[in-house]
């Protein structure tokens, strides 16, 4: 059984590497993270870049709770509860292979939100971060991006309403 376990924990940065082909991902149906979704955790997350590594740190691959296809990008939303029900994560994975998240810590009523382009805002950290990263590959290059767009695109594109 463990040579099963190490063997598939080999094969998962590839599998989640390769959506840009894979499209949509398959279900890993793992939605019970091993560990507990906590401010301190979700700290760790600031400079990851690939949702493989999100998925290691939680031990466990997620739940996609839809795929969607309508506006600007199509991305997968993957969630995890953390261990005891402690804290909940949820992941927009984008087809491009970038992706953004919302973490709901278990130790606090306020989120922290993230992206793989660097983007980090957490208020209750200490000291508290608001830092925007690099431009993500969901916002068009024709379009200006700068700190007043971070705050509107960190978690993913922002569609325009009909006729707006």
């Amino acid at each position: 059984m463990r040579a099963v376990l190490v063997a598939l924990a080999m094969l998962l940065p590839t599998a989640t590497s390769s959506w840009a082909e894979i499209w949509p991902p398959a279900d890993p149906n793992q939605g019970t993270a091993v560990i507990e979704i906590t401010t301190a955790w979700a700290s760790g997350l600031r400079a990851v870049q690939a949702l493989a590594d999100v998925q290691r740190a939680l031990g466990a691959g997620g739940k996609i709770e839809a795929v969607e296809s309508k506006g600007s990008a199509s991305r997968a939303v993957f969630s995890w509860i953390g261990r005891n029900g402690k804290g909940r994560l949820r992941i927009f994975a984008y087809r491009s292979g970038g992706f953004s998240a919302i973490v709901d810590p278990a130790d606090s009523p306020n989120e922290i939100v993230l992206n793989s382009f660097g983007a980090f805002s957490c208020r209750i950290c200490s000291p508290p971060v608001n830092a925007c990263g690099q431009r993500p590959s969901w916002v068009p290059h024709d379009v200006h991006w700068d700190l007043f767009d971070c705050p509107r695109t960190i978690t993913g594109p922002q569609d325009m309403p009909a006729g707006g």
